[in-house]
């Protein structure tokens, strides 16, 4: 597999857009350092003629092509007028529309799949200037509208339509062709799509909108020619990327085997963001004061309504073997999930539990050692060390029920024995929960859990807690010292 190509429509843009190009050079100047970048990236350049008009240099049927293991892509642009503007920078217009296709074979039992379409972008302008040594490019584009038509197994399979509207951007791009490093943002008022597709399995036929998209990128393409990932990550590739935008809504019809479905939502926002070098792996994201509502044919009632007022996930982690202790760090946050009574009477048909929004953080950061490369070529068996972990911060809340803590432990990798084959640990976690002996109390009641098993589970943890200060209040004090376990001060291993 070669992921980090440069392939059809992605090239011709990337060109385009975040070419750099050099200050005080000429419009051939600018078309060589085009094609440099081309091969640097696996794909080739071809047009129809190239000649001089004036101050500007007039490029015609260009077309960029590339070949992979997971298909062919191909774009056309009918003219490309790169005009000296005799005061050290360079200004790029373009045809008004583009047209490209896409295939990927069958594979894995998957069908053949692809898809062609048009690029109409009226009034791009782009404008380079700066140094050698870091080349800018801004552009502004009033709207860019993207026409898709894919295809599955050959046949037509439907039409997506993308619309950005008053989009801006900035690069700087710097290196030789095959070694780029970049640093640019991109900013648009909406986003709209609508999309219309279908195939033997389905449909989906809907609407998404969005506002205040913003984006950030960063990277070094050393190594993007290299077919394997684990290459070109030891090759200097890196990449770290973020988008986020402001209210979101959705609307989309569905149909499948079990009949018609409808999916309703929205937002007021989010974010995500994604980076990855030889050394470490960043994915994190987020929304606040999100909504949707689900109906469909083979449910037991008219529909299910979830909303949330804030998600969130990070994941940070090392990548590359070291002699030296490494961070880590795993976040999980929904906070004041809500559904509809619809689904609370499916399980509390007589309102037993409070129906209070839901709530789960789980916020935790450590330090580890890697034996072992995790992205090394072949089949090289996962080798680390854990030696810290801390429990930032832990909530779980559902109905009428919560319970928090924090905590810090240690480990000792060279004692595996006395907890069975898991580095020794050394450290302690505190925990609270509220409502807990009520919580119990309602499963029994509704017959979800029996007397003998609740007694059972409140024996079980009259010998982990001690009573709090409040009223169903219960406090607890886990710590591992010595190679001993303790709960509350009392030895237990």
């Amino acid at each position: 597999m070669k992921p980090w190509t440069l392939t059809g429509t992605s090239a011709l843009f990337a060109l385009m857009a975040l070419n750099p190009v050099l200050a005080d050079v000429t419009p051939e100047d600018v078309w060589l350092d085009w094609q440099n970048l081309s091969r640097a990236g696996g794909g080739t350049l071809t047009t129809g003629s190239v000649a001089r008009d004036g101050d500007t240099l007039v490029i015609k049927d260009l077309k960029t092509s590339a070949d992979t293991e997971t298909g062919t892509s191909e774009s056309r642009i009918a003219e490309v007028r790169l005009r000296d503007k005799g005061d050290g920078t360079v200004e790029v217009t373009l045809s008004e529309q583009a047209s490209f296709t896409s295939t990927m074979p069958a594979k894995d039992g998957e069908p053949a799949s692809g898809a062609s379409g048009l690029v109409k972008m009226p009034g791009l302008i782009g404008t380079v200037s700066g140094t050698p040594e870091a080349a800018t490019y801004a552009y502004t584009v009033p709207s860019l509208e993207m026409l898709i038509e894919p295809t599955k197994d050959g046949k037509a399979a439907g039409t997506v339509n993308v619309l950005l509207s008053d989009a801006t951007g900035g690069y700087v791009l710097s290196g030789p062709a095959d070694a780029k490093t970049l640093d640019g943002t991109f900013a648009a008022a909406s986003a709209a799509i609508n999309i219309e597709v279908s195939d033997e399995e389905g449909s989906v036929a809907g609407s998404l909108n969005a506002a205040d998209l913003a984006g950030k990128m960063m990277g070094n393409f050393s190594g993007i020619e290299m077919p394997e990932s684990a290459d070109a990550l030891a090759a200097g590739f890196g990449i770290d990327t973020s988008l986020s935008y402001g209210a979101l809504n959705y609307d989309l019809d569905m149909t499948g085997d079990s009949g018609p479905a409808k999916l309703v939502g929205g937002s007021e926002g989010g974010s995500f963001q994604m980076a990855m070098d030889a050394a470490r792996l960043l994915i994190a994201g987020g929304g606040k004061n999100a909504a949707v509502t689900f109906s469909a044919a083979d449910l037991p009632f008219p529909e299910v309504k979830i909303s949330y007022a804030e998600s969130g996930f990070n994941l940070t982690m090392p990548l590359a073997k070291s002699d030296a202790p490494q961070d880590f760090s795993l976040l999980t946050k929904l906070v004041d999930l809500q559904v509809s009574e619809e689904v609370w009477g499916m399980i509390d048909p007589t309102s037993v539990l409070p129906h209070d929004p839901a709530t789960l953080v789980i916020d935790t950061k450590g330090k580890g050692l890697l034996k072992s490369d995790l992205m090394a070529k072949g089949d090289v068996e996962p080798d680390g060390e854990l030696l810290a972990l801390d429990i930032t911060q832990l909530n779980a809340k559902v109905a009428g029920a919560e319970l928090t803590g924090s905590g810090a432990f240690t480990f000792d990798n060279t004692d595996l024995e006395t907890y069975d084959g898991m580095p020794a640990p050394t450290g302690k976690l505190d925990l609270k929960l509220l409502g807990g002996n009520g919580l119990l109390d309602k499963l029994v009641a509704m017959g979800l859990v029996g007397e003998d098993e609740a007694m059972g589970a409140r024996m079980m943890i009259a010998m982990f807690a001690n009573p709090g200060a409040g009223e169903d209040e219960l406090t607890s004090t886990l710590e591992f010292k010595d190679k001993h376990f303790y709960a509350n001060g009392q030895q237990l291993q």
